[in-house]
């Protein structure tokens, strides 16, 4: 049986804080950069506020706390659809901020891909800036498999959140407690599409 590497992206593969300076996620990224207006920044700051406390409840279940993380999802994917952004703008944010991959990254996918060994990244964050940061930092190799959030750049905003809403990845809101990415997991090896995705 083949080997493979399933993994989160943000705080697990990229680095939490760095000289006791917290380094932003994949989200924090986009949510902070230049390409997006203060009115923005100022809703998607209250949006955080009101739904991650929920979140991280410990006395919710997942099932109830996957509506509000539908909800926080899709309001927070409006806002930035409204900031049309264009892609090139992508690669100048990521360069332009303090994000960083965890020490000894180089070491880790190199070896991974040396070996043929898949590499299956989980994120709940934006996979247009997460796959540019592993790029810009020259380790997005072939093994490299990624189950994101993406960007559409040239559909309007109701087509591209009724996208998003059809596929897995909703559920994957900035799920830092983990739980409902491992549910999604579970989710997807028993209906058979893990054996499908390597398959194809």
């Amino acid at each position: 049986m083949a080997e493979e590497v399933i993994s989160d992206f943000d705080m697990t593969l990229s680095r939490f804080a760095y000289n006791g300076i917290r380094c932003p996620s994949s989200y924090n990224i986009l949510d902070n950069s230049k390409i997006i207006s203060e009115e923005c920044r100022k809703e998607l700051k209250a949006l955080f506020h009101h739904y991650y406390p929920i979140e991280i409840d410990p006395h919710r279940t997942i099932k109830e706390k996957l509506p509000h993380m539908v909800e926080w999802w899709t309001k927070a994917h409006d806002l930035l659809c409204q900031q049309k952004i264009q892609k090139f703008q992508i690669a100048q944010v990521v360069r332009e901020s303090n994000a960083m991959l965890r020490d000894g990254y180089k070491t880790f996918f190199n070896t991974l891909s040396q070996n043929n060994i898949p590499l299956f990244i989980f994120s709940a964050g934006i996979g247009d800036v997460l796959e540019e940061m592993i790029r810009q930092r020259k380790v997005f190799h072939p093994n490299i498999h990624i189950m994101s959030n993406y960007m559409e750049f040239d559909e309007d905003v109701e087509e591209r959140r009724e996208r998003y809403m059809d596929s897995y990845d909703i559920v994957l809101e900035r799920d830092e407690t983990l739980d409902v990415v491992n549910g999604l997991l579970q989710h997807i090896l028993q209906q058979g599409d893990w054996t499908e995705m390597q398959g194809s």
